[in-house]
């Protein structure tokens, strides 16, 4: 398929953009506030693009993560996303954010595939990614190196940092790790070999460009639907209760 220029959004941890043309990067920003989504956000997607020397209608399609990650900060880039992609009249793709940092970290694994033993499951550069849920909770998946893009082999889920070594002890023992799940919980998920990533535990929006070029030309999961794995911190009251 011809290279389209793809604009990336994620807002799984902070917010961050960046403007592909096939693989080659025309501009890229990140800012790390994880409380101010809707105020950073579309002034980030326009200076990268004025940046690059671009406008919104020199867009061919728009990717962005859908998560997991807390609502609220999830809910503004994909809304970002829709509305910007019915404006422009492209297409918008859904990238779940744990699938880039799973890629971002094979690409960094030497010998990625030589094959991991996970607890039962076979396969060839697999990795556990692990990404803070708050709460003391790790929001996880396990993947494999797919041709230029990964395959989700269990997961997403949402657990204790314990639970989760205790699943997966093969790759926590091999450091197949990435994520700042590693930084936060070393006792659990940091008792082997040094992380695979190498201390690359942010999204890269850019590799959403890549993950999508793959799936548009052999098929793939680009939905839109929001990862939350559980429920807002604040939600709709039931209602009014009666006075008795």
């Amino acid at each position: 398929m011809a290279d389209v220029l793809l604009l990336c959004l994620d807002t799984s941890d902070g917010a961050s953009v960046a403007v592909c043309l096939g693989s080659e990067v025309l501009g890229s920003a990140r800012s790390a506030e994880q409380r101010r989504h809707a105020e950073t956000l579309s002034p980030m997607v326009s200076r990268v693009l004025d940046g690059a020397g671009l406008t919104p209608r020199d867009l061919g399609g728009i990717a962005v993560g859908t998560g997991p990650a807390p609502f609220t900060g999830l809910r503004v880039g994909l809304v970002t996303a829709r509305t910007l992609g019915q404006a422009l009249g492209v297409d918008v793709h859904g990238v779940c954010s744990l699938d880039a940092l799973a890629l971002q970290a094979l690409d960094q694994v030497r010998g990625g595939d030589s094959g991991v033993d996970s607890g039962g499951d076979s396969g060839g550069g697999e990795i556990l990614v692990a990404t803070d849920a708050r709460r003391r909770e790790v929001y996880w998946a396990r993947y494999r190196r797919d041709e230029g893009d990964v395959t989700c082999l269990d997961g997403p889920g949402v657990d204790a940092p314990a639970a989760v070594a205790a699943r997966f002890p093969a790759l926590v023992a091999s450091g197949r790790v990435t994520g700042r799940g590693v930084d936060l919980y070393p006792d659990h998920l940091h008792r082997g070999a040094a992380p695979a990533d190498a201390g690359d535990a942010v999204v890269r929006p850019e590799t959403f460009a890549r993950i999508v070029t793959a799936r548009l030309t052999r098929g793939g999961d680009l939905s839109l639907a929001p990862r939350y794995l559980r429920r807002p911190d604040i939600h709709a009251s039931a209602g009014r209760k009666r006075a008795s």
